[in-house]
């Protein structure tokens, strides 16, 4: 097996002490340094934990980097070696923070680099889980690669073990020998030097290299790239397992699969309006699609279609002929990775231009174990503007969380919320002693995403009510 496995997470702090101190990395003639220049070290950061919030690295007892976010990594920090303190802090969701790896003292060795990535899962915290949050750290010579250097790690705990291929774009894998096999997280290859070039990395089942289960297409390495790779859990859109942060020395970047996918699902809110199928491209979907037979409130899990352009038509369920709502027509260019809700808004019998298939893209839709995540669209024709509040009790007040004055097809976009039990409502804009909608109590757990749809509802009291797309 060609790989070099990473330390284990323990204890954050001994981890840190224990591992850096006891890292030591000899220096040889294609180092960094000479005799005759001051010696350093290297540190690199990386944020490889699907479901942690972002956080501030000190260093020093100065801040070195700040509000450092998932899929992202520091690039190579240079600093004098030696003793050096780092802190980490996690930013909650009410902005305060929350340090999760003390003051601890390091002694960084001089021309040796140090990858500390943060991985594994922040809500499995003190469990004893081997998949728990925690750094890893990979310390390696300090090189300057006539070609190219090259390791990647498998950062990712809900990816199987798997092989990885690094090779010339197009190669067939039955004939290739893999870069490393059997990496399970958190190992990490070897660094190993190659000649300057494009590439393709396809990451495949073990010992069968005809299951790809991610495909980066051709990339280019260029001469004096030291990189070092983390395949980390997508978050995102699409069918693979994982995205590639790369960091190059001088900046990180994320590679995607090459045939990344778009999500997108489907919700009826119109309230007059009767069933509905919703066509693709000009085909009608299936008995058995979730497309058909779409009633009002009801809504679809996401569907993972090609990104690309799309027409989209609304015919109404059970019509022959179909009988298609023209103001339902849609074209919209759906982006790889991305998530989107089309949402069928209105109202038939009002005679107003106000029936519409509305499609929002959903950003911001990561899982952060220390915060609830809370979205509001408004697509209610009778409610008028309207201001929206979270509180801890039911009665709005000016130090909730308010959103002022949202007019239809309005979006709060995802908003970060403190967990905890939340009431929600909804008044007509400044007017916050009547309340259309709610009080509705929600438990707002961590690692949570709530969307809320308000809607025409002519069996609530108020003649509107409110949806919910998502836990």
């Amino acid at each position: 097996m060609k790989v070099t496995k990473s330390l284990l997470a323990v204890a954050v702090t001994s981890l840190l002490a224990a591992s850096l101190s006891g890292c030591g990395g000899s220096s040889n003639g294609s180092t960094v340094s000479s005799i005759n220049e001051p010696e350093y070290a290297y540190l690199r950061v990386f944020h490889a934990a699907p479901d942690a919030p972002a956080v501030n690295v000190w260093l020093n007892g100065a801040p070195a980097l700040e509000g450092v976010d998932y899929q992202v990594s520091s690039g190579a920090i240079q600093v004098p070696a030696g003793t050096h303190t780092v802190q980490v802090d996690a930013i909650l969701a009410d902005g305060s923070t929350l340090t999760v790896i003390p003051a601890t003292e390091l002694m960084l060795d001089a021309d040796t680099e140090y990858n500390v990535v943060a991985t594994g899962k922040a809500a499995l915290i003190g469990s004893g889980d081997a998949m728990a949050f925690g750094p890893q750290i990979i310390a390696r010579p300090a090189l300057m690669p006539e070609g190219a250097r090259v390791q990647v790690m498998h950062a990712s705990p809900d990816a199987p073990m798997v092989d990885v291929f690094i090779t010339a774009p197009g190669d067939d894998l039955s004939t290739a020998m893999p870069f490393a096999d059997n990496v399970s997280f958190p190992m990490a290859t070897d660094a190993i030097e190659v000649p300057a070039g494009s590439y393709q990395v396809r990451i495949t089942l073990p010992d069968d290299p005809s299951v790809v289960v991610f495909d980066s297409g051709t990339v280019d390495v260029p001469a004096g790239s030291d990189w070092f790779v983390a395949a980390v859990t997508n978050t995102d859109a699409g069918s693979s397992p994982v995205n590639l942060l790369v960091d190059a020395a001088s900046a990180s970047l994320v590679v995607r699969d090459a045939a990344m996918e778009a999500d997108i699902r489907v919700a009826h809110t119109i309230s007059d309006a009767p069933a509905v199928d919703v066509w693709i491209n000009g085909g009608a979907p299936a008995m058995d699609s979730p497309l058909y037979n779409v009633a009002f409130k009801d809504f679809t899990d996401y569907l993972m279609v090609p990104a690309g352009d799309y027409r989209f038509d609304v015919g109404v369920n059970g019509t022959d002929p179909v009988v298609v709502v023209d103001a339902l027509g849609l074209d919209a260019s759906l982006m790889p990775a991305y998530k989107y809700t089309a949402l069928a808004i209105g109202n038939l019998a009002d005679g107003m231009a106000n029936d519409e298939l509305f499609v929002v893209m959903d950003e911001n839709t990561r899982r952060v174990a220390t915060e609830a995540k809370l979205r509001a669209i408004h697509a209610s024709t009778l409610a008028g503007d309207v201001d929206i509040y979270v509180s801890a009790d039911a009665t709005p007040s000016s130090d909730d969380v308010i959103l002022t004055g949202v007019p239809y097809k309005g979006d709060s976009t995802v908003l970060s919320v403190t967990p905890g039990m939340a009431y929600v409502m909804v008044t007509p804009a400044g007017d916050p002693g009547t309340i259309a909608i709610g009080p509705a109590e929600l438990p707002l757990e961590g690692g949570t995403l709530t969307t809320l749809v308000a809607i025409d509802d002519p069996m609530s009291a108020t003649g509107v009510s409110v949806i919910s797309l998502d836990d």
